[in-house]
């Protein structure tokens, strides 16, 4: 689930339609895939670390973040796995995001992502417009000093050319609605005890569920509506959702305003 879907120019009878993805780069700073819609919504999907640590992460979210091929899409790989860290990385992300949005006149920018993915879609809203970001069991941080207890990734901390983002809470942008949804495992405790409430940031709490959380809300058959609700600034709504079908806890902030009686 979440690799790159490959055109077809057949297809068998009931089959959903082919996704056509362009693969606009591919080296060892970044990793660039483009999918064209037809709707104004510019959708930005980051890659997570991938399941083989041998090989650059793989397009993530193929289908799930392009509404099945409605919304346009860039697909971004970060195959050094430096959580943005490589110097001017993120600042070049941003001015891809900004050419593509200006090209395709969108109205709406939105990221998303799953772990190191996520991390990046939080990142994002700092360095250029990110109307709505939906994290799904991110990284807050890998520096030692805001995360001491956080044992996992180090395979690839150990070659970080330097903390240039020291933590995703420094580049939430205030004009960014933010979703982040994390597993109560414990494992997940040095990222989720990071976590902030806000006006800005809905945050849910998914029981029996690790950082495997993509693949729980895939389980459940949640996971396409989760990110259209996010994307369309639905709080109530996924809220709902989300307690229904994974009995999932909203954390919100003191008198925040659900976004969706602000529209």
């Amino acid at each position: 689930m979440g690799e790159a879907e490959q055109t077809q120019p057949m297809r068998a009878a009931g089959q959903k339609p082919a996704l056509h993805i362009d693969t606009l780069r591919d080296d060892a700073r970044l990793r660039l895939w483009r999918h064209r819609g037809r709707s104004r919504r510019l959708v930005v999907s980051f890659s997570g670390v991938g399941r083989d640590r041998s090989q650059p992460p793989r397009l993530e979210f193929g289908r799930t973040a392009s509404a099945n091929g409605r919304d346009h899409v860039l697909y971004i790989a970060d195959p050094a796995r430096s959580w943005l860290n490589q110097p001017g990385l993120i600042e070049e992300i941003a001015g891809l995001v900004e050419t593509e949005a200006a090209q395709l006149g969108a109205t709406q920018v939105v990221a998303m992502g799953h772990s190191l993915g996520g991390f990046s879609a939080l990142v994002l809203g700092g360095f250029t417009r990110v109307d709505v970001a939906l994290a799904i069991s991110p990284q807050y941080s890998l520096d030692p000093s805001v995360a001491p207890d956080e044992n996992r990734w180090m395979m690839f901390r150990q070659h970080f050319p330097g903390l240039r983002i020291s933590q995703a809470a420094d580049h939430m942008a205030p004009s960014t609605q933010h979703y982040i949804l994390f597993g109560k495992h414990y494992r997940e405790a040095p990222q989720r005890r990071l976590m902030r409430p806000a006006p800005n940031a809905a945050c849910f709490l998914l029981p029996k569920v690790r950082h495997d959380s993509v693949v729980k809300l895939h389980e459940a058959g949640i996971l396409d509506e989760v990110v259209q609700l996010a994307f369309a600034g639905r709080s109530r709504r996924l809220r709902q959702l989300l307690a229904e079908r994974m009995q999932a806890v909203a954390l919100t902030a003191p008198g925040t305003p659900d976004p969706e009686d602000l529209a």
